[in-house]
Parts: C-alpha cells; sequence; structure tokens
C-alpha cells in the first residue's frame, strides 16, 4: 500500500487593508442589488395596480349594450315598476322572479327602482 503524502501548504494570510475594501465593495453591491429589487416590486406594483383600475372601470359601465334582434327597447312611464314590466314580457310558466332578475342584469340595475322616461331593455314579445 501506497502512502502519498502532501507537503502543499500555503502561508497566505490575505492582505488585511484589502479585505476592508472587498467587504465595503460586498455591502455596495448587496444595497444596489436591494434597491433593484425594491424598484423593480414598486413598478410591478403601480402595473398591476393600474391594470386592475382599468379593468374595473370599463367592468362597470353604467350602460348596457345595444339590444339584439331578439329584444327591444321599451321607455318607462309613470307607475310601472319593473314587476309589472316582467309580467308582460315573461313568457307562460316562467317564474317572474327569474325574469326580473334577467332584466336587472340585462340593463346593468342595481335596484328594481324605476324612473319615468327611463329606457330598458326586455325580449321581444
Amino acid at each position: 500500500m501506497m502512502t502519498t503524502i502532501s507537503s502543499y501548504s500555503t502561508t497566505y494570510k490575505g492582505n488585511k487593508g484589502n479585505s476592508r475594501t472587498a467587504k465595503r465593495q460586498w455591502n455596495d453591491s448587496s444595497k444596489q442589488r436591494l434597491l433593484l429589487r425594491l424598484a423593480v416590486t414598486a413598478l410591478l406594483f403601480v402595473l398591476l395596480f393600474t391594470g386592475l383600475t382599468l379593468m374595473t372601470s370599463y367592468a362597470g359601465s353604467e350602460h348596457p349594450a345595444a339590444p339584439t334582434a331578439t329584444e327591444q327597447v321599451v321607455v318607462i312611464g309613470a307607475g310601472d315598476t319593473l314587476w309589472d314590466i316582467a309580467g308582460r314580457v315573461r313568457e307562460s310558466g316562467q317564474d317572474i322572479r327569474e325574469v326580473v332578475y334577467s332584466l336587472k342584469k340585462r340593463n346593468n340595475l342595481t335596484s328594481s327602482t324605476l324612473q319615468a322616461g327611463q329606457s330598458l331593455i326586455v325580449p321581444a314579445e
């Protein structure tokens, strides 16, 4: 069996003056990386906030889409209620609550209160 003994050794202890400079450089580069991360995070936050703001502003439009060929526009008269209009346009056997809900959804209404002169899009009879 053969044993190899290495005679390699080092006496290099490093330069004490350069270690302080190296630490300073490392601290500077870590600060730069931290600032870069913060800048990228802030930019992503601004982009996300802007995108969500634009989406919500176009998603909640007050004006419904134009009526299709199977729909008609009805102008509300004095004393008309959403339930009366739903009763006029519903098919036989259809639950009036479902018709009221679909009318509110189609016309972007938040309540069942109607104003005289208001236009509603309803299914054609």
